[in-house]
């Protein structure tokens, strides 16, 4: 089968998306599938990822935050319009709001060229937010929200999603939430939607001997007594890490906080004020942006990962560090499976956090890294993914 993937995250850098779109892909590879994909292609970050088996054609990702609407979206339209004279898919998979225009332009074939050559090809469409969602939410929980984001991007992006699900033969949602709210919010037909959760490399991301364990503490920066809380992954208001760093206040002091993640502008000063104020400079540790072939490493240094989420997808890195063993405080989100070693966080309260943490420190417990590798591999996923390519393609829409 020949797949055109259309992703707006591609590393390098590994950091948002990036890294599910590139797994996926790799695995689809491996049941011989042809993969070609337009992506997004950050200035200066390096020789772009392209696996064996794998065609990348990048393009320059928007110049300035906000403008992926008018800049990127639109030269990926034209390139498509002149990759297909050429080339002719089984599937199109694309993810997110980067193929607005090319949604929008099926969506105008539909309704005036019914016959069009275009539609013969199923589109499937991969949801990883809702994003009207995201921004009730946003309003909702009184977040700050920048005028750029409230007058641009976020009435884009649904107007994006609604084009979406009325043009794709499939949609792929991360969770059964956000299929829920696609439904709710944007009419999307129920029989053409899916949920495929994110899912982990088992080769990377798995558990280590206390020797390699207590030797790369070392080699970071921690002692032998040392309790790892980590957070991982790009730090944001809703992601609540400075609820995290305000629950350090209520635990021993051998408790330590290693956030490993890009922090999200305006809100680094947010968190190093609360750092300072609470003298918690010695017991937190910011390892910035980390290449995801190396973040395994931060997983299986620490006692335990926390997310206290005010809402989330799917998160991959709670998968990830269930994968490495380690047990995962989380919130805004639920897994399909019920894995041992995951919970559930029932309040944002810091003292509860804390509270939480020090029982899961405490008193620690196996994380059943089988179950995971079993049900969440990018194998299984890419099995899943194909029975939904199968749908699409007795099911397209003309």
């Amino acid at each position: 089968m020949k797949i055109l993937r259309i992703v707006y995250d591609w590393p390098p850098p590994w950091q948002g998306l990036a890294p599910h779109p590139y797994e996926l892909t790799s695995a689809q590879t491996n049941m011989s599938h042809e993969v070609e994909v337009f992506c997004g292609r950050w200035p200066k970050a390096g020789e772009i990822e392209q696996p064996n088996g794998i065609k990348v054609n990048p393009i320059m990702r928007e110049p300035l935050s906000g403008s992926i609407f008018f800049t990127s979206s639109v030269i990926l339209f034209f390139k498509y319009l002149s990759w297909r004279r050429k080339n002719n898919p089984d599937i199109i998979h694309s993810h997110g709001h980067f193929g607005v225009w090319i949604y929008l332009y099926r969506k105008l074939l539909q309704k005036y060229f019914p016959w069009s050559k275009e539609l013969k090809v199923p589109l499937v469409v991969h949801f990883h937010n809702i994003a009207k969602d995201r921004w009730d939410s946003m309003k909702k929980a009184k977040k700050e929200i920048k005028p750029i984001s409230r007058f641009l991007v976020w009435p884009l992006s649904a107007f994006s999603d609604k084009q979406a699900v009325k043009t794709a033969s499939a949609c792929v949602f991360v969770s059964e939430d956000n299929m829920k709210k696609a439904i709710d919010l944007y009419g999307a037909d129920p029989k053409r939607c899916f949920v495929v959760e994110s899912g982990v490399n088992p080769r990377l991301f798995k558990p280590v001997s206390v020797e390699e364990k207590e030797k790369s503490r070392k080699d970071i920066g921690f002692d032998i007594e040392d309790k790892v809380i980590l957070n991982h992954g790009v730090m944001s208001e809703r992601k609540n890490v400075h609820l995290l760093i305000e629950a350090l206040k209520y635990l021993p002091r051998n408790y330590k906080l290693f956030l490993v993640g890009s922090v999200d502008s305006g809100y680094t000063s947010k968190l190093n004020t609360l750092i300072k104020e609470n003298n918690l400079i010695d017991r937190v540790m910011m390892a910035g942006y980390t290449p995801y072939p190396l973040a395994p490493i931060a997983y299986q240094v620490s006692d335990v990962f926390v997310l206290p989420s005010s809402w989330e997808g799917m998160p991959k890195v709670v998968v990830q560090g269930l994968a490495c063993g380690i047990p995962c405080l989380v919130s805004g989100f639920k897994l399909s499976e019920e894995i041992r070693g995951l919970f559930y966080l029932e309040s944002l309260n810091p003292e509860h956090i804390a509270s939480f943490i020090l029982q899961i420190v405490e008193n620690p417990m196996s994380v059943d890294t089988q179950k995971v590798a079993l049900y969440y591999s990018w194998d299984f996923r890419a099995k899943e993914i194909n029975n939904i390519y199968e749908f699409a393609k007795k099911n397209y829409l003309i």
